[in-house]
């Protein structure tokens, strides 16, 4: 009985749904401690409106965002109702699925029918006594993917990335094995995720491209005698392509076709706008953008394993270009090291915000290729003939590993680190929108800072949520309509109210605290102010 336990848990597909369950009981913990970041709030009142019916195609809703993820936690809300889990659910399978993604990504970079001559990770062709344990470096990137803090952290959020990141991912798989339609389909609904899907585009084309050349026997990578470039082969070529962009434009028509008929300006362009318009930064802005986003960096596998990989990366692409030159296994590590590299400097030159959903797109890639370098270090022990066999080495690669994650994935599992959704800031929103649901229908509430929030979790038909630009607008508005009866303003705490209760007074008006909430950490977040004319 415990040798099969033992032959069952040390099958590498078993040792996968380990993983994913690992990974599925790290991400938990954040998605019951925080309450909705602002953009969270934002996403899921526009699949309120869907889930309610009130507004099917959010017609006339400022959205700036491709449709496939709203609609999903849309249909989340419908049948688990409106709590934040419900939101949050589609990204959390997403970001578990993506862990097996990945797995099968690793494993198809052995090839099929090659798994005693060669392997990727590896690099090298290996025998039949090594084969089987060296095999199971494709574990690596699923526990890097699994247990990266920053994958724990996004995770559980009803953010639009990893529902993006994991149909990329399988958009990969599909195209490692040759199939273009699947590849395209996934591509376009990465695409109707987020319009940063996109950048998995090349990935799926040098994926697919080398894919087909170990089938074919090309000679890529692998031991297998080359053939001619036939007319029958460039025709099989061209036809795949056409099947591949004619499955993607069907996935992107059909979200263009929505975007038309909901009306008003294209989520494209609403984007931009909101964006503040995409340019080349400014020289000044060279430094502390560079700053911001390395800062990122350490949270994808923990600083040490980082470092192995920033270490690792130049010597594997010294390899690459030398030892390993024109091997399939060399046109992987090029393509996705170039990924790593255009998206980075992309996210650096271009003025984005610098917000940290925006690397998640860099963490299964990075995960790929700082288990690449791992594996050259196996791949080197082995050439120099060390005492230990390759089943111990590669158990100690994995063992390594995870005690070099492990730390921090344990931290993140608790919020430990200021990426991903809320981290106290918002606690009590909840309780604010409880005490408004209280006072009368049609109670004016100012707020100049919680409109997305507030829409989420107040809704629609309790109190009339008036926005004010600046204390002297909220003033004006008090001198022409507020002796009609008490009015309420919200404040969170990392606003001073001191401005507010200036101009109110000099207009005659005054403001006393009724209700406040507290964070995780027994400080004030919310003071809802009644006000009255003197």
């Amino acid at each position: 009985m415990f040798s099969h336990l033992k032959s069952a848990i040390c099958n590498p597909q078993s040792a996968i749904l380990l993983l994913c369950l690992l990974a599925f009981v790290l991400r938990l913990g954040p998605a019951f401690d925080n309450r909705f970041h602002p953009d969270e709030a934002l996403f899921s009142s526009w699949a309120l409106k869907i889930a309610s019916g009130e507004n099917i195609l959010l017609s006339g809703v400022p959205v700036d965002k491709p449709p496939l993820l709203i609609y999903t936690t849309a249909i989340s809300f419908f049948f688990l109702g409106q709590t934040e889990i419900a939101a949050r659910l589609p990204n959390l399978a997403a970001s578990v699925i993506s862990v097996a993604l990945i797995y099968w990504l690793a494993v198809k970079q052995v090839g099929t029918g090659q798994l005693v001559t060669g392997n990727w990770l590896i690099g090298r062709p290996v025998d039949q006594l090594t084969s089987r344990p060296i095999n199971y470096l494709t574990l690596l990137p699923s526990l890097l993917l699994a247990f990266s803090p920053f994958a724990i952290l996004f995770a559980p959020t009803a953010f639009l990335d990893s529902t993006m990141v994991m149909f990329g991912l399988a958009s990969l798989v599909a195209a490692s094995r040759g199939r273009a339609e699947w590849a395209g389909i996934l591509l376009g609904l990465s695409f109707a995720t987020k319009v940063q899907g996109l950048f998995f585009a090349p990935l799926v084309l040098v994926y697919w491209a080398t894919g087909r050349l170990v089938n074919q026997g090309s000679g890529i990578g692998d031991q297998s005698p080359r053939h001619p470039v036939t007319l029958s082969r460039r025709l099989s070529v061209s036809r795949s392509l056409i099947r591949f962009l004619a499955a993607f434009l069907t996935i992107a028509l059909i979200v263009l076709a929505w975007d038309r008929l909901r009306g008003g300006l294209p989520f494209w362009e609403q984007q931009t706008i909101n964006y503040g318009g995409i340019r080349v930064i400014y020289p000044s802005e060279v430094w502390p953008r560079l700053n911001g986003w390395l800062a990122l960096l350490p949270y994808f596998f923990g600083p040490i394993i980082g470092l192995i990989g920033l270490i690792g990366l130049p010597v594997l692409v010294w390899f690459d270009l030398t030892r390993y030159a024109r091997t399939r296994a060399a046109w992987i590590d090029l393509a996705l090291i170039a990924d790593l590299v255009i998206l980075f400097a992309l996210h650096w030159l271009l003025a984005f915000p610098v917000w940290d959903r925006y690397f998640l797109v860099l963490v299964p890639i990075a995960a790929l290729l700082v288990s690449r370098v791992i594996g050259q270090l196996v791949t080197w022990s082995l050439g120099r003939r060390v005492t230990w066999s390759a089943r111990h080495l590669v158990s100690l690669a994995l063992l390594l590993s995870i005690i070099l994650v492990l730390p921090f994935s344990l931290v993140a599992a608790g919020s430990g680190y200021p990426i991903g959704g809320d981290h106290g800031g918002y606690d009590g929103i909840d309780q604010v929108a409880g005490y408004l649901r209280t006072l009368p229908s049609g109670t004016v509430v100012y707020d100049h800072w919680l409109g997305w929030e507030l829409d989420y979790y107040l809704g629609e038909g309790h109190v009339y949520m008036a926005y004010f630009d600046t204390p002297a607008v909220l003033a004006d508005d008090l001198r022409a309509f507020g002796h009609n009866g008490d009015r309420y303003l919200v404040f969170p705490a990392y606003e001073s109210p001191n401005k507010a209760i200036e101009a109110i007074g000099q207009a005659g008006f005054v403001m006393s605290p009724i209700f406040s909430t507290q964070n995780r950490f027994n400080q004030t977040s919310f003071t809802i102010f009644r006000i009255q004319a003197r």
